[in-house]
């Protein structure tokens, strides 16, 4: 996608949503930043960072976000260029968020002149905070998910429900992972000293940090509830296995007396009593076999303290 600006007098936005090499190119010839950023562009670095120079800053966030087929949280790399009169924006992948401002700064004056006027600093805080909004409705997602699998692990604790926990507790800590690093920037940020970040600036970056703060301890009090939702449902597993060993440790015992018949009068020897009389080792089959159903629903269906 080719870059789109927005301009006014004092403050220029230039946003690339699925940036290509041909926009890298374009970004170099018209800025003199650092090739090192735009390295950093190419490579879709998963790490978080803030390089500051003289003149501008360079970021690079992660945005927590919902795979659409796999349902897993991802971090999307949002790379930022802040300078006294530009912030340029560039994403490998489309963030709704970001593109929704963009389009209505650039088709609505008073909402753009709201927001640009106050500067770069008050621009980006606006950006990072639309980029950020959806950590709330992931956190949202994450706790009706675990609500769900506590009620679950009452009724039912099979493989879909193991598999379940284990793909809540992936999406709880990558979310942590996600949002820590992004805290220390902000932190960093705030105590950065430019001509472009005044005080006031610093207030707005110590608010989005406090937003940052309750989706990390959201994401970590979710994490203690899996983990211990991870402990319930390996006991009942033990439970349920134990029960099935229990079973099949009773039956065997039980079978022992027929198997016994049968071994017994299976013996070629000519001593064997009633040997002669199929009809009453028939019964003695048929007695053991009926004391072993007897014992097996005694055993089973007794109450159990």
């Amino acid at each position: 996608m080719s870059t789109r600006s927005i301009e006014t007098k004092s403050l220029q936005w230039k946003h690339i949503s699925r940036v290509q090499e041909k926009d890298l190119k374009q970004l170099q010839e018209e800025f003199r930043f650092h090739h090192l950023d735009y390295d950093d562009i190419r490579a879709e670095t998963p790490i978080s960072k803030m390089d500051p120079y003289k003149h501008y800053i360079f970021f690079v966030f992660h945005i927590p976000v919902l795979h659409k087929d796999t349902q897993h949280v991802v971090g999307e790399e949002l790379y930022v260029f802040i300078s006294e009169d530009t912030i340029v924006t560039a994403t490998h992948v489309a963030l709704p968020s970001i593109d929704a401002l963009f389009d209505k700064l650039k088709s609505g004056t008073k909402a753009r002149t709201s927001m640009m006027s106050k500067g770069a600093a008050f621009l980006l805080y606006r950006i990072l905070t639309e980029a950020f909004r959806d950590s709330l409705s992931i956190v949202g997602e994450l706790t009706r998910e675990v609500q769900r699998l506590e009620d679950s692990i009452e009724h039912k604790h099979d493989k879909i429900l193991t598999v379940d926990l284990g793909h809540t507790r992936r999406n709880v800590l990558f979310l942590r992972h996600v949002i820590d690093p992004q805290r220390s920037m902000l932190t960093s940020l705030s105590n950065l000293k430019r001509s472009f970040l005044s005080t006031e600036s610093h207030l707005y970056f110590d608010d989005l940090h406090d937003s940052l703060d309750t989706v990390w301890l959201s994401a970590d009090n979710l994490k203690l509830i899996i983990d211990g939702l991870f402990d319930v449902n390996e006991a009942l597993l033990s439970h349920k296995t134990n029960d099935i060993v229990t079973l099949l440790t009773i039956i065997s015992a039980a079978l022992m007396v027929p198997t016994l018949i049968s071994g017994f009068y299976g013996m070629n020897v000519s001593w064997l009593p009633y040997k002669e009389s199929p009809e009453v080792v028939a019964m003695f089959f048929l007695v053991g076999f009926l004391a072993m159903i007897l014992l097996v629903v005694y055993i089973t269906r007794r109450p159990r303290s």
